[in-house]
Formats: C-alpha cells, sequence, structure tokens
C-alpha cells in the first residue's frame, strides 16, 4: 500500500478511536486521544518527506539554479549540497519551513490543518496551541512557500482571455512601528472607504481568467487602472495573438495593440446582449468571498493573501487533497525572508500620501 493510502488507512482508525476516547471523557482519555492526534500528524509528515538525495531544484540560500553538487553527509547519514554560486553547503532540511523551525512537525501539520480550513490567526493559535504571534509567523512562512507554486497565467496566440479590476480599501493594519505615522484619519465602525464610488484610497488589482481556467491578480495601483499599471501586469501573461475580452474601461485599448493583442473585445457594463466577462466576474465574486473570512487584510500582505486565493483555486479540488498538497509543498519548498522581512514590509503605493498632512 501506498504512503498515501496508509495514512488515509491511519486517519479513519485514529478518528474511531479518538471517537471511543472522547465517550469515555476522562482526563486520560484525553491524554490517549492528544498522543494519538501527534503520533498521526507526525506520521503525516514524513509521508510528506522527499528522500534527500534528489538534486535541489536551486541553492536555498541564494536562488542559485544549476550549480550545487553533492558534498558529503550529516550526522544521520543524510546527503548536503554545496552551492558554486554562494560557496555555502547545506543539507535537506536547510531553508525548510518545519526544517528549521523549534517547533515540532506534528505542530506544523496541524497548523496545515488550519491554513486549509481559512481559519483566523487567532483560531489557528487556539487550536494549535501557539501564541498569537507564532500563528502570523506560521501563516506568512507557508504563503511565501505556496505563492512560488502558483501556476502562472498564459494567454498565447488565438487563447482566449477575460480582463478585469477589482478593488479593496487600502488597509494599514500591522503598521505599528514607532515610526509610522498614519497618513489619514482612522476608518472606524467598517467605514473603511469614506469616498463614495472609485478613489485613490481604494486599491486595484488586475486580474484574468483564459481559455484554460488559469488566472492571476496583481495589486496594480491606487484608484481606475493606468496604462501604464496595465501594461506593467499584462506583459509576459499576455502575448501576440491573444483574444481578449474587457470592459470598455479605455485603458485596456491602447495596452493590448501595443501587445500584439489579435482582437479586443470591450463589452458594456449591464449590456448582456453585446457580451460579458463572466468567468473573471466569477473570480471575483470568489475572491470576495475569501477575503471576507479575514474581515480586512493589511495592504501590504495583499499580494500574499491574493496568491493565497490563487493557490486554493489551483489545488483544492476537495479539503483533503488540499491538506496533502499544502504538506507535500511546505515539506519541499523553501523560504528566504525572515520575521523582520514580514513585520518591517513597507507599505506599498504610498506616493499617493506624500507631501499630504499626516494624522497623529
Amino acid at each position: 500500500m501506498s504512503a498515501r493510502g496508509m495514512t488515509e488507512r491511519a486517519r479513519r482508525a485514529v478518528r474511531e478511536v479518538e471517537e471511543v476516547l472522547a465517550q469515555a471523557g476522562t482526563d486520560e482519555a484525553r491524554t490517549m486521544a492528544d498522543a494519538l492526534r501527534r503520533a498521526l500528524l507526525r506520521a503525516e509528515f514524513d509521508a510528506a518527506q522527499d528522500d534527500g538525495h534528489a538534486v535541489p531544484a536551486c541553492c536555498p540560500r541564494c536562488g542559485c539554479v544549476g550549480g550545487v553538487v553533492r558534498r558529503g553527509h550529516d550526522r544521520d547519514g543524510a546527503q548536503r549540497w554545496y552551492c558554486k554560486d554562494c560557496g555555502r553547503s547545506f543539507g535537506r532540511k536547510t531553508g525548510k519551513v518545519a526544517g528549521m523551525s523549534k517547533l515540532p512537525p506534528e505542530t506544523w501539520m496541524a497548523y496545515v490543518g488550519c491554513f486549509c480550513d481559512r481559519l483566523t490567526l487567532r483560531e489557528c493559535a487556539e487550536r494549535v496551541g501557539v501564541s498569537l504571534k507564532t500563528s502570523f509567523f506560521m501563516r506568512h512562512r507557508l504563503l511565501e512557500v505556496l505563492a512560488r507554486l502558483v501556476p502562472p497565467f498564459l494567454a498565447g496566440a488565438g487563447m482566449g482571455a477575460e480582463l478585469d479590476e477589482t478593488y479593496f480599501p487600502e488597509s494599514f493594519k500591522g503598521n505599528h512601528g514607532a515610526s509610522f505615522r498614519l497618513p489619514r484619519k482612522a476608518h472606524r465602525r467598517g467605514k473603511s472607504v469614506r469616498k463614495r464610488g472609485l478613489s485613490a484610497e481604494q486599491i486595484c488589482v488586475a486580474s484574468g481568467v483564459n481559455d484554460a481556467g488559469g488566472a492571476f491578480l496583481q495589486a496594480v495601483g491606487r484608484g481606475p487602472a493606468r496604462k501604464a499599471e496595465l501594461a506593467e501586469a499584462l506583459r509576459g501573461r499576455v502575448e501576440a495573438g491573444a483574444i481578449v475580452s474587457t470592459d470598455q474601461a479605455r485603458a485596456y485599448a491602447p495596452v493590448l495593440a501595443a501587445l500584439g493583442a489579435a482582437e479586443h473585445r470591450a463589452y458594456p457594463s449591464g449590456d448582456r446582449s453585446q457580451g460579458t466577462i463572466n468567468r473573471v466576474n466569477a473570480l471575483h465574486s470568489s475572491l470576495d468571498g475569501f477575503m471576507r473570512r479575514f474581515r480586512g487584510v493589511s495592504t501590504k500582505h495583499l499580494g500574499a493573501y491574493l496568491s493565497w486565493f490563487l493557490w486554493r483555486r489551483a489545488f483544492s479540488a476537495t479539503a483533503e487533497q488540499a491538506r496533502e498538497a499544502a504538506a507535500r509543498q511546505m515539506s519541499a519548498g523553501t523560504y528566504r525572508r525572515t520575521w523582520g522581512d514580514y513585520v518591517g514590509a513597507p507599505a506599498p503605493f504610498m506616493g499617493y500620501w506624500e507631501g499630504r498632512a499626516g494624522v497623529a
């Protein structure tokens, strides 16, 4: 039987035993159930590990591709590697999420389950048994690793694509450092946007869906999308010969012409008789439902959450498949950012506020 089959069988067995122990209702029974649960999570983690002998695709320290060679072994006999570019060696655990963490693998596996269920940071912390600060760190470390695996978007010659934009209110959540000064009055009681319609206090996210079902989402600026912002977002994604459908925003026509699109179909909003861009609208609807769970996302972390949504869309056919994919990818993926990088990330698109009076 495969490792995956054994894990599924063990999971069912543990659930049956947990049900029996839960009926007992004693402290000893609960302790036994917790021990079984931890053992299962550790087994799932071990099943997700690679054998450590395959040549790494790149150096986890500098990202060099193709310059990695074998060099010696660890004390436990595991293969070590040497990067010709940065001149440093590394093992199979170097740069790995669970391998470099002080938390046990079963804690990470439990967090993967919370991550796939889209629980809030506080709910994750309570379920896994870590602090709120650690829960934040674990989420963003997973997001960094999984974001690299989101399938790229491409609309090539003869392929159709629908493009549009969606908007999120600017949020300064998480900017609590002594050096940060809120550039506007605080929004209270859910009044996230003071101005009606589109304004410069809303972040524009360019988006698209192609015939193959691929999608992309990228925060590009403030307010209505401009030509330069769309050109930057679509470069490398829309190629010559593509057939592109959009709404009647004027910025699309010159950008798509410059990219060599074979045809540009601009449909008016509210008039279905002339055609629609239903697929990208459905993407926006799903994204709204996904983001609503978090009750506002800091603008400086918006890109990570957009990648999370795209990852779920690509790998989450079922809850079980999402969990297995996340565990496997977490085990194989590497990270490069530190705690300071996550917390100290600058708020984007701040040029708008330069020269304006700040608010203490």
